[in-house]
């Protein structure tokens, strides 16, 4: 695991926003009820074509992250943590993701890795054990762009428990997904990993 060096919050809610962007459910959410296009286009423009340095697209991205998942809130995904969370990038091999394990929240992860959470178990079985949503398909599409697609993949997002183990707190299918196809991967994939004395009380570890 090589260390990359320091983050911040903008570039891991940039993250964020470009893994789940591209859903036609988060679009519709986006849009909001009355729709308001106008707000989806500026959305879709901050992740598709990010400014790290332009504050009105880092406010507007921290915005909707914030709202959808708690972000520095403690609440949604972020409940249990204070919003002190120093965050690093970090290059893992496959084998490495393969060791990450899984939220604690999320009923389809421990179905697909029941025994130790870790992503190469649940990897192992996304083929064959339905976990009664559409997780193993979101998987395996997954698996199958990374065959066709040399797009670049958003970091998976990740916690350090206080035993030194990650835990994913974005990115499970994308993680699945390279675990399935890691032989693309010859230089790694990047991690945020996030710190904090509050990790110890997050409600997902």
């Amino acid at each position: 695991m090589d260390d990359l060096g320091a983050v911040t919050d903008d570039h891991v809610i940039l993250a964020w926003l470009q893994a789940e962007i591209e859903s036609l459910d988060f679009q519709q959410y986006i849009v909001g009820d009355p729709p308001n296009p106008a707000y989806l286009s500026m959305a879709l423009k901050a992740a598709r074509s990010p400014n790290l340095r332009d504050d009105e697209q880092n406010e507007l991205r921290r915005r909707i992250i914030s709202k959808t998942h708690g972000f520095g809130m403690g609440a949604g995904s972020f409940q249990g943590l204070a919003n002190d969370i120093q965050w690093r990038r970090f290059r893992l091999t496959t084998a490495e993701v393969g060791e990450m394990l899984y939220a604690s929240h999320s009923g389809a992860w421990v179905i697909l890795a029941p025994v130790t959470r870790k992503v190469t178990e649940g990897a192992t079985n996304v083929g064959h054990m339905f976990t009664g949503d559409q997780t193993n398909m979101v998987v395996l599409s997954l698996a199958a762009g990374i065959c066709h697609s040399e797009k670049k993949l958003p970091e998976i997002i990740a916690l350090r428990h206080p035993d030194g183990r990650l835990v994913i707190l974005e990115g499970h299918a994308r993680a699945t997904a390279i675990s399935l196809e890691a032989h693309r991967f010859p230089r790694g994939v990047e991690v945020y990993v996030g710190d904090s004395p509050s990790v110890a009380t997050w409600a997902y570890l």
